[in-house]
């Protein structure tokens, strides 16, 4: 399966200042078994078990489960879409991960469509992983992201799972595409008040989305990173015949110049195609962010 791809048109070149560095942020690593390899100890979480998991539930109810809906929220006085996964097997005995899923910018009409099939391709993940996948409707009008009225939006809609299904705070990741690539890096390596941050991701990964659309010029980019509170965990992967295939490269060399380590917080995948993103990455994706939590110390 393919997924035609959005070329980046961001609807706003609107770059904000970077704000004070996050204080008392951490990286925790959860045990393997909580992704899937091994089995938990006995009893765990039990009267007989060791020292209990770091969760941060929400214990959020009433939200319709399982499967695929569009939920709406409120923002700055108009409503927004967003669609919803929520897997097989939900309410799970432990809180569960999130994942914000930003698409990219196809032009007039498209973000609608756009970002209901990024839900989609990704519920078969969300489904094996046991996850739940938001994706938001971009409101630019040539299908892109309006910072100053979707950047609030996105808080509106994590707010808003939390308060209907029980999610874990500290295992909030997200992922974007082209566009909404450009977004994720610019949400999850600054601190800001109102908006997700790196405050709220555990980890995050990008396809064919890059620092320099709003994060930092390329010169400029081992600096600014060198400077970010935590060395938030990202996954970039791109196609060798992509237009950003050699700035997803120089993104990945300032991450590591600026700290991240390769193999560990940091990976790094190409693919011999164009701007496209296929939905077999997703496992590997997940497999990378899934054991991440976010800590606040």
């Amino acid at each position: 399966m393919r997924i035609a791809s959005f070329p980046f048109l961001l609807a706003a070149a609107w770059l904000l200042a970077a704000a004070a560095p996050a204080a008392a942020l951490s990286t925790g690593r959860l045990p393997g078994w909580v992704c899937g390899q091994g089995e938990p100890p006995l009893f765990f979480d039990g009267f007989e078990s060791g020292d209990a998991l770091h969760r941060e539930p929400t214990h959020g109810s009433g939200g319709a489960y399982p499967g695929a809906q569009t939920r709406s929220v409120t923002v700055l006085g108009q409503p927004r879409d967003y669609h919803l996964y929520i897997p097989a097997g939900y309410p799970f005995a432990a809180p569960a991960p999130l994942l914000l899923v930003l698409h990219g910018a196809g032009g007039a009409g498209t973000a609608p469509t756009a970002a209901q099939w990024m839900r989609d391709a990704w519920s078969a993940q969300a489904q094996a992983g046991g996850f739940l996948v938001a994706a938001p409707v971009a409101s630019g009008s040539q299908g892109g992201w309006l910072p100053s009225l979707d950047y609030p939006m996105f808080q509106a809609i994590l707010n808003d799972v939390a308060a209907h299904y029980d999610i874990d705070l500290s295992r909030i990741h997200g992922w974007g595409y082209s566009a909404g690539g450009h977004v994720m890096h610019d949400l999850a390596l600054r601190q800001r008040s109102g908006v997700p941050d790196i405050r709220t991701f555990a980890g995050y990964g990008i396809s064919a989305g890059v620092l320099q659309a709003l994060v930092c010029t390329p010169a400029t980019c081992p600096a600014a990173l060198a400077q970010v509170a935590r060395k938030v965990p990202v996954d970039l992967r791109v196609g060798t015949e992509d237009y950003y295939y050699p700035h997803v490269q120089a993104d990945r060399d300032a991450f590591l110049a600026a700290g991240w380590s390769a193999g560990d917080t940091l990976i790094y995948g190409s693919f011999p195609e164009g701007h496209l993103v296929y939905p077999w990455h997703f496992a590997e994706t997940w497999d990378f962010l899934c054991p991440f939590q976010r800590r606040l110390d």
